[in-house]
Parts: C-alpha cells; sequence; structure tokens
C-alpha cells in the first residue's frame, strides 16, 4: 500500500488545531448507532503500511456511545462494523458521528470541529470560484472532440491549463490565510509544490515542529526537500541510465544543448497524448541546440520500444525499467506523469512541466533571448 493516509483521507476529514490538548484532558467521541450490523466499532490509527485498532466502543442499551481519547493528536479513523468509515482528526474538539446501518449514504459524517468548517469553506469557496468554469471547459472540449476539432480541442486544453493556474493561486491565497493545524496538512495536497515551495516549505516546517513523529507530516516534509532539489534554477540532478542498446547515458553528457527531460511511459496516455507537442518541439529547435532525453518508466523493454517507434520519439532515451521505482524517478521525486524538466545549456532547471503550446513559446524565447546575450 503506497500510502494508507491518502486512501483513508478520501472519508470524512475533521480537522482542530495544534494544541495537544488531547493529551492533557482528552477528547471525546461520542455519537448514536441504528440498525448496527453484526460487529464491533473500532477507533483505528493508521501507519504507512496498516491501521492498528487502539480502541473498542460500547454501544449502550440507548443506542448512544461515547469514547474519552486521550492519544497524541493526529489523524484516525471510526470503522463502524466494517461498513463505514469516517477519518478524523483528532486534537482539540470533540467530535459527534451517528451511524445509521440503513442508511444509502456511504460514510459517517463526523461534527463539532471548528476546523472542520474551515475545511469545508475552503472547498466551498474553490467549486464555487472555479466549479461552474472547468464544468463550462469540459463540456466545450467534448463538444470539440466528438466534431473532430483538434484545433479548438488545443485551444481548450490551453484555456483549462490557465483556469487551473488560477486556480491554484487562489487556493494558495486561501491556505496562506489560515491558521497552520493538522488540517493544513490536507489542504496543502491541492496546490503544486513547485510553484508553491515556499508556502508549502513554511507551513510543513511549522506541522513538524507541531507534530513531531507523524509519519505522514515526516513524509510531506521530505518531499519537499526533494522538490527543492529539483526547483528553478537549481543543476538537475545526475541521471545514468541505460539506453535501449543498454549502454549507460548521463543525462550530463548532453550538456551544451537545452535539454528537455522527459518522464514518460508507454502505458501514460497524458504522455502519449502529449508526445506530438515534444516531437513538434524537438524538430523545429533541435538545430538550435534542443534536445529531449526521455526516461521511461515502463516496465518491459518492448513497451518501451513499441512507443518510441509509434510516436517517431527520434532522440535519447533511458530507462532501467523499474516503473516508479526507477532511480530516477527516486531522485527527482516524481510520483506521477508526464513530468517534464527544461535545462539550459549549462545543465541548470529553467523551468518545469511545459505542456502543448507552451514548451514552444519557451523555447522560441530563450533562443531568442539567447542570441541576444
Amino acid at each position: 500500500m503506497k500510502n494508507l493516509l491518502a486512501i483513508i483521507l478520501l472519508g470524512s476529514l475533521v480537522a482542530a488545531c495544534g494544541s495537544g490538548a488531547s493529551e492533557e484532558k482528552g477528547i471525546t467521541i461520542s455519537g448514536t448507532v441504528v440498525n448496527a450490523p453484526a460487529g464491533i466499532i473500532t477507533l483505528e490509527k493508521p501507519s504507512k503500511t496498516s491501521l492498528t485498532p487502539i480502541d473498542t466502543i460500547v454501544v449502550k442499551d440507548d443506542n448512544t456511545f461515547s469514547l474519552n481519547f486521550t492519544g497524541e493528536p493526529g489523524y484516525y479513523r471510526m470503522n463502524f462494523f466494517n461498513q463505514q468509515a469516517a477519518t478524523l482528526i483528532l486534537d482539540k474538539d470533540d467530535i459527534t458521528l451517528n451511524f445509521d446501518g440503513s442508511s444509502a449514504q456511504r460514510g459517517v459524517q463526523p461534527q463539532g470541529s471548528s476546523e472542520m468548517t474551515e475545511i469545508e469553506n475552503f472547498y466551498k469557496s474553490v467549486n464555487e470560484q472555479f466549479g461552474p468554469r472547468e464544468q463550462a471547459i469540459n463540456a466545450a472540449f467534448q463538444q470539440a472532440a466528438q466534431s473532430g476539432d483538434e484545433e479548438r480541442q488545443n485551444e481548450i486544453r490551453a484555456e483549462y491549463m490557465e483556469l487551473q493556474d488560477e486556480k491554484q493561486a487562489f487556493s494558495a491565497d486561501l491556505i496562506r490565510n489560515m491558521p497552520v493545524d493538522l488540517a493544513s496538512y490536507q489542504l496543502l495536497s491541492t496546490i503544486d509544490t513547485d510553484k508553491y515551495l515556499d508556502l508549502k516549505d513554511s507551513i510543513a516546517t511549522i506541522l513538524n515542529n507541531e507534530y513531531p513523529g507523524r509519519y505522514y507530516i515526516e513524509d510531506l516534509v521530505a518531499n519537499i526537500e526533494k522538490a527543492a532539489t529539483t526547483a528553478v534554477g537549481k543543476m538537475a540532478p545526475e541521471i545514468s541510465l541505460p539506453n535501449p542498446e543498454g549502454e549507460i547515458v548521463k543525462l550530463s553528457s548532453l550538456q551544451g544543448n537545452v535539454v528537455l527531460v522527459d518522464f514518460w511511459a508507454q502505458w501514460c496516455k497524458p504522455c502519449r497524448q502529449e508526445n506530438p507537442n515534444v516531437v513538434a518541439a524537438f524538430n523545429k529547435y533541435k538545430d538550435k541546440g534542443f534536445t529531449v532525453y526521455g526516461v521511461s518508466l515502463d516496465r518491459t523493454k518492448d513497451k518501451w520500444l513499441q512507443a518510441i517507434e509509434e510516436d517517431g520519439l527520434t532522440w535519447t532515451h533511458v530507462s532501467d525499467l523499474k516503473y516508479f521505482n526507477s532511480v530516477a524517478a527516486e531522485t527527482y521525486g516524481i510520483s506521477s506523469i508526464p513530468f517534464s524538466i527544461l535545462l539550459d545549456r549549462d545543465g541548470k532547471i529553467i523551468a518545469k512541466n511545459l505542456r502543448g503550446d507552451v514548451l514552444d513559446q519557451t523555447l522560441e524565447e530563450y533562443f531568442a533571448n539567447e542570441g541576444s546575450m
């Protein structure tokens, strides 16, 4: 299980500030249970690989329950009869959960936390601002796709990317003006690490100081530290992997060129959709010293070579065929693809994740400015 916490966060979240009050006087978790199936209610604590039951809830004759929690503040899960579950952040506020075994609604909604209101307001604000616009763009794209209008599809993709940039900035402003607590951990996942590295780093540092030893916060800090090594302005970390012929080709061997380090795979549909744009940029600027260093996260050589042939990718390719366990993916902190980094002739990172026309525009501007230097 790659990250159990990421899975259970899909449940109902309750957040609270980092006062450590749960260790001092306890938190009351109470509620009602009706139409209960056979089984038990357990409070569980997540680790990277499992959920450990730490307490069992006894339901009284009047269908109520109450538990005084005195453990360390953090993320927990209340499991109702292995039928419904709620993710909790136990830190300060008392929590109420009501379970109805006959309800068609899956999931128990925790109540009572002021931080829960902050989280709900965050998503409500973002959705009100961007939800209708995203729906309109999606509808327009589907219409263009059905009519086979590729030019319009590309225009809509550009509109969508601009909207996402605006959405990220809006979300970052909301987070910046909210108190830093365990709820911040969830909200940080909504903004891009590269674009908002300083904001995420400052909040993660506070969380790590307030809640030491929580693996999910330690992972957050580690991921941000890794992202800092590949920030714009940094020298690109070395990659040394075999090409399809088995020869080791280092990324540094391409210095002197402007290099797009392109993480992709045969099985990655968005990567394959982006490949024509990379091919067009390669053909347009290769005579000016632009090239591509393709790092495949495929598992098998035949699939890797098949995609290279099908998509006409005539640049340098390397892979250790280890999927996301690739040493290059670990070095660059890659958790999803497509992912790309643009390097100048000295190997310094000048841009990241350029898509579609933005790649062409960036290269055009770079070479124009280079000629005037």
